[in-house]
């Protein structure tokens, strides 16, 4: 499998120069198929990938981590690009696709529910899925520890009416490398703890590999000291935050931890 990062909130110092922005993308290759976790916001992850050589016309799958815009709304530069995307299936959790409402305003996909039907081949996958040889979706994730994911945010429409907002649509990518379980996430509103054990039983392995994406540490306490005593025991050869993490959980994390520094153009290899 080989990812790259497409989108991004930093940028490398270096060349090609790359774009970034408040949201994430990453495309992965897997066992022949071709796919995207998510989309970002602005369309930077179709700037970034023209820069470094990756086309993404033919892609199998845009895989969904959860329904916020800074994950979804590349959906609309993506569509209007030219690309062909046709044969590509939109997996997502079957509750990613209710409208979203952050501080009154939209945060959701740019569409409502029945234009994504019509603008997509639309597959819910409330469960494990496996969208590559050994790289899985994980479907909705057990929230069995007391430290992650205690507060909502914004609200969910419901048939039943706006509700508060747990993330119960979050979800991430997990795949079954030779020294292990590595994790891709969007945004572990579901608790990146959660997130990595359930991967673990998915794929039958105990052995965390590592994790790249964001973590959704934002304040120091608990939740963060935590999340450092659980990556301390699994000791994961690869830990590499990013996107919704703040400079001083980073910080913190790397006085505790062997994490990796990294930007929109991040490139990663295994086997």
């Amino acid at each position: 499998m080989k990812l790259t990062i497409l989108s991004e909130n930093n940028t490398y110092t270096r060349e090609p120069y790359l774009m970034g922005e408040p949201g994430f993308c990453c495309y992965i290759e897997c066992a022949g198929r071709r796919l995207l976790l998510d989309t970002g916001y602005y369309g930077i992850a179709l700037k970034n990938a023209e820069t470094l050589g990756i086309d993404l016309n033919g892609l199998d799958c845009i895989a969904i981590s959860h329904g916020h815009d800074d994950h979804t709304h590349g959906l609309l530069p993506l569509l209007e690009s030219g690309l062909d995307i046709s044969r590509a299936k939109l997996v997502v959790h079957p509750q990613g696709l209710r409208r979203k409402l952050v501080d009154g305003a939209d945060s959701g996909f740019p569409w409502g529910e029945e234009e994504i039907r019509r603008r997509f081949d639309v597959q819910e996958a409330a469960g494990p899925l496996e969208l590559a040889e050994n790289l899985w979706y994980l479907g909705a994730i057990p929230r069995v520890n007391d430290f992650e994911n205690k507060s909502p945010i914004g609200f969910v429409v419901t048939e039943d009416g706006q509700q508060a907002d747990f993330l119960t649509d979050d979800t991430a990518l997990a795949y079954r490398a030779e020294e292990g379980v590595f994790v891709i996430t969007g945004c572990s509103h579901s608790g990146i703890c959660n997130i990595c054990e359930y991967a673990k039983q998915v794929l039958g392995d105990d052995r965390l590999l590592g994790v790249i994406g964001g973590f959704h540490l934002l304040q120091e306490g608990r939740q963060l000291e935590e999340t450092i005593r659980y990556f301390d025991r699994e000791k994961p050869s690869l830990l590499c935050p990013c996107h919704c993490i703040s400079m001083r959980c980073k910080f913190r994390m790397a006085q505790a931890l062997p994490i990796e520094d990294i930007a929109a153009g991040f490139t990663l290899q295994l086997r």
